[in-house]
């Protein structure tokens, strides 16, 4: 299992999210993003899945980005624009 971090271009991103992965029964949590990352609304999702399946919970538009968690570091698997 890997961890992944969302970041959003506003808060709807977050809610929108949030409301799938409850949905799912999925396991995550919200939170300030990281001082170190830079982020569109301030808030961020943070989930563990397996590997690439962070793709099913990406909303086009919405999405700012989303890192994958390696120990201390944070790399960056997808950034997309906004709507």
């Amino acid at each position: 299992m890997t961890e992944y971090l969302f970041l959003f271009h506003s808060t709807l991103g977050v809610v929108k999210t949030r409301r799938a992965l409850q949905a799912a029964g999925m396991t995550f949590r919200v939170t300030d993003i990281p001082r170190h990352l830079r982020g569109g609304c301030g808030l961020c999702i943070w989930i563990v899945c397996p590997e690439q399946a962070y793709q099913q919970w990406v909303i086009p538009g919405l999405t700012e980005s989303v890192y994958r968690v390696e120990g201390e570091q944070w790399v960056c698997e997808l950034t997309l624009p906004s709507s």
